[in-house]
């Protein structure tokens, strides 16, 4: 089995999602993996061998609980980071690993309102965004991300986390869920809202970790029908230690 020599990383990933499923199971807060993290439990019962990040998905009135109660009940040495980014993350004090918490808000029902909100998400996220690594998008997200960072100069960054709040939780009306912190490629992405309801516990490295009860359909979403399928040796790399 190839080494990618990020043992340390995972276990000091491991000690932040510890902490954290703790407090969310000790409160009975539903939550789910997401993302890489859910693969990897999975395909890997543990972590993609090559990824160095977690990804949670919790319901906004889950979150909002969560965020209340933490700070009083993490661990020596853990906190909940809402400073650096639009996306919450449990971090460790003392090292560089975190856990990203995704959160699902109503996706507006109508095609406009629906479009608005995501049109100002995808530009705060931009005024928002730091050390970008423009060859990762296309020449329109380059543009839009470019020009964004320009309008986002004049405002504090508190401002815009702000703002980017109030906006995520709008569309109370509709019929369907998105990560509202979610990257560009995950905005877009709907769920219906039964999706994430009833998680099931599965192992995932020395935890029991909660996954959607339809995993396969999640996955494929995220990343289509071969997901079970690893990819090409060339491709198994991390993508956030240099972010």
């Amino acid at each position: 089995m190839t080494d990618y020599g990020l043992g340390r990383v995972h276990a000091e990933l491991l000690d932040v999602l510890a902490d954290t499923v703790r407090v969310l199971e000790k409160n009975q807060l539903p939550y789910s993996a997401m993302c890489g993290t859910l693969l990897g439990a999975v395909r890997h019962r543990g972590f993609i061998p090559w990824d160095d990040d977690v990804d949670l998905v919790l319901p906004r009135d889950s979150y909002d609980r969560f965020a209340a109660l933490y700070p009083t009940q993490c661990g020596q040495g853990f906190t909940l980071d809402l400073t650096d980014t639009w996306v919450p993350r449990v971090r460790k004090a003392d090292g560089d690993a975190f856990v990203d918490l995704f959160i699902l808000d109503p996706l507006p029902q109508g095609a406009v309102t629906r479009a608005w909100k995501l049109f100002r998400l995808r530009m705060l996220q931009g005024m928002l965004k730091k050390q970008v690594d423009y060859r990762r998008f296309s020449f329109d997200k380059r543009l839009l991300l470019w020009g964004t960072n320009l309008l986002g100069l004049p405002f504090s960054r508190q401002s815009l986390l702000a703002a980017y709040a109030r906006v995520a939780r709008t569309g109370a009306s509709g019929s369907q869920l998105h990560m509202s912190d979610g990257a560009f490629n995950l905005l877009t992405m709907a769920f219906d809202r039964d999706t994430f309801a009833n998680p099931i516990p599965t192992p995932f490295e020395t935890l029991i970790l909660r996954v959607p009860r339809d995993a396969g359909t999640v996955l494929t979403s995220l990343y289509g029908p071969d997901y079970m399928t690893p990819p090409p040796e060339n491709e198994r790399r991390p993508l956030h230690l240099d972010r």
